[in-house]
């Protein structure tokens, strides 16, 4: 694993009395890939500063004397590892990276990510469903708020035949634009309210 969506966002640490400061390096990072490739050694350098944020936040929590949530912290978050640790399973290695890497890419999404998943062999083009996520998202990002912080929920799930991931996003998304029509054997669906946009893309 390379990487991992933050399992607190910075607006629900703030609702605890907890000064977010280390999340600044994320929003910096991100800034600083922008359209490069994100290479092995950027994708570590990254995922160690995600560990060390996560340590911090720990310690943070035990100098407040808040230790039920620093236990609550651990336990999410090798909870998340597990979590993340069963893409694999997805048997589509380059989605894998890409929703690995989802929250470095896509700062103003705040990711959580469930997966339940069994192994099988996907007929689905593995670039495909890159390409056209890609696609999807660098609409979306252009779409929100750059201020505003928006609560994601994503849901990997696959059969031994089927596979399905959905997005679930809460905030003002008025401004986004339909989705593109979808490549190959891709299947998608769309629903825009005022305050929620959801997406699944699914395939074999």
């Amino acid at each position: 694993m390379i990487g991992f969506v933050h399992t607190e966002s910075r607006s629900q640490l703030a609702k605890k009395g907890v000064k977010v400061l280390y999340c600044k390096y994320d929003e910096l990072a991100v800034k600083r890939l922008g359209n490069e490739l994100l290479t092995t050694a950027k994708a570590l350098k990254f995922a160690r500063h995600d560990f060390l944020n996560e340590l911090q936040l720990i310690l943070l929590y035990i100098d407040l004397g808040k230790v039920p949530e620093a236990k609550k912290k651990i336990l999410d978050t090798t909870d998340h590892m597990r979590q993340m640790s069963m893409l694999e399973k997805l048997g589509l290695p380059e989605t894998e990276i890409w929703l690995t890497t989802f929250a470095w890419n896509y700062n103003p999404f705040a990711a959580t990510m469930t997966c339940d998943i069994v192994t099988g062999i996907r007929k689905t083009q593995d670039a495909t469903v890159v390409s056209y996520l890609k696609r999807v998202f660098d609409q979306a990002v252009n779409a929100v708020d750059a201020g505003y912080e928006y609560e994601t929920k994503i849901e990997v799930q696959a059969s031994a035949t089927d596979w399905c991931i959905a997005f679930a996003v809460k905030g003002d998304m008025t401004n986004m634009q339909p989705i593109p029509k979808a490549e190959g054997d891709l299947i998608v669906e769309e629903a825009l309210s005022s305050h929620q946009w959801t997406f699944t893309i699914r395939g074999r």
